[in-house]
């Protein structure tokens, strides 16, 4: 759990540098209080892996032997994120600071994106290797590595920019402007679709490794969800609170679902929140047929998810081979020259 609540501190440090580089004009430096909050967090957490490692075992025991189930890959990420972060400051120093989407792109920033996932994950990994025990470290790291994900995916994410909020005015088919007039309305469905495989593949691998508990689902949506929030500056607060209400709808019918039911209820459930939400604080411009598409496009998107990841079959059994069929036997006979041959 400490190595959880230093990974939700370095993912906020993250959050809170995307709204600095969104919504203040100042930030020209890599020396920030917003990077000072995710290095800090990192450190302590780099610190607390290796003294897992140091603390563990007699001295003079081999330091592979020495690493704690699941923190082999989190201690490479350590290795990877403070790679990325000296690269990151001579990159800044080189090109200076980056504001938009090419920010989420930065060669850098993605070597970020990968040791922190890396550390993230190293709760998750124990867990696993422990058969249950830590379930709810678990599911805190992987809240948080989703969230995490979700910030890198922003640009496209529909808990950022919520599709449904942008008007539709449709536009014959050939007719000049078509594209042009469908290509916001196709970039937020796109969006939808990202995002519900954001949310749903965390609760699809916590249910087939048996560490799905009540409230998992909710932590997910709600640390996406709630990060936009944050770089929105609480520009679709409604929409946000009504997806985290879907999300505990899920968690109301989710002891009665399979893998794929569940995984078409969860995106379905949340989307609907967060249009009803829209819709609440006026800013659902969609028509009805492409709002609820796209709440049942998500669904089956979810089912399909749901039905891919499923736990595999039983393996048939193998059926013994009947014996070899006999030879076939052949008789000779004698005849005399001359007589007819028979078969």
């Amino acid at each position: 759990m400490v190595a959880a609540l230093l990974g939700v501190a370095m993912v906020a440090g993250v959050y809170l540098d995307g709204w600095a580089h969104l919504h203040l004009a100042t930030v020209d430096s890599f020396f920030t209080p917003w990077h000072a909050l995710l290095y800090g967090a990192f450190a302590l957490a780099a610190a607390w892996s290796v003294a897992l490692v140091l603390l563990r075992g007699r001295q003079g025991t081999p330091w592979r032997s020495r690493i704690p189930s699941g923190y082999g890959w989190g201690l490479v990420g350590v290795a990877v994120f403070a790679i990325g972060g000296l690269l990151d400051l001579a990159w800044h120093l080189a090109f200076g600071v980056e504001t938009g989407l090419d920010a989420l792109v930065s060669p850098t920033h993605l070597l970020l994106l990968v040791g922190g996932i890396l550390l993230l994950a190293s709760p998750v990994r124990s867990a696993v290797v422990a058969g249950g025990p830590g379930h709810g470290a678990a599911v805190v790291a992987l809240a948080a590595a989703a969230a995490l994900a979700g910030f890198f995916l922003s640009y496209v994410s529909a808990f950022v920019e919520p599709g449904a909020r942008a008007s539709f005015v449709p536009v014959p088919e050939g007719a000049p402007g078509h594209r042009a007039a469908e290509l916001e309305a196709a970039v937020g469905l796109g969006g939808y679709l990202i995002s519900t495989t954001l949310i749903t593949a965390p609760v699809l691998f916590l249910r087939r490794r048996g560490l799905l508990r009540r409230g998992a689902i909710v932590a997910i949506v709600a640390a996406v969800a709630l990060g936009g929030v944050v770089l929105t500056q609480g520009a679709y607060v409604l929409a946000a609170l009504g997806a985290i209400a879907g999300a505990v709808v899920v968690e109301t019918v989710r002891p009665r679902l399979g893998s794929a039911a569940l995984a078409a209820a969860m995106p379905a459930l949340v989307w609907s929140g967060q249009l009803v939400g829209l819709a609440a604080q006026g800013d659902l411009r969609w028509p009805p047929s492409l709002a609820v598409g796209a709440v049942v496009l998500a669904g089956l998107w979810g089912w399909a998810l749901g039905w891919l990841t499923r736990p595999g079959l039983p393996a048939l059994a193998r059926v013994a081979e009947p014996p070899p069929a006999p030879a076939p036997r052949v008789a000779l006979r004698l005849v005399e020259p001359g007589t007819p041959p028979q078969r």
